[in-house]
């Protein structure tokens, strides 16, 4: 399992410049499944980093068609 530092950034207008390196062309996206939630995170596809913009979805359960 790969380790990374989980960065918190408050979402003021917008968040496409990375706050480490100084990338201005948007992010990579990365979901993780926590509890009945997905964290929906940021990945700076220049320095690696990984930054939370407090972005989550709740979980249901898909139902099959009958």
């Amino acid at each position: 399992m790969m380790r990374y530092e989980v960065k918190k950034i408050q979402l003021v207008d917008e968040f496409k410049i990375c706050p480490t390196c100084g990338y201005r062309d948007g992010f990579h996206s990365m979901y993780k499944r926590m509890d009945d939630e997905i964290r929906i995170f940021s990945i700076c596809p220049s320095c690696h980093d990984v930054f939370d913009v407090n972005i989550s979805l709740a979980m249901s359960e898909k139902k099959g068609i009958e």
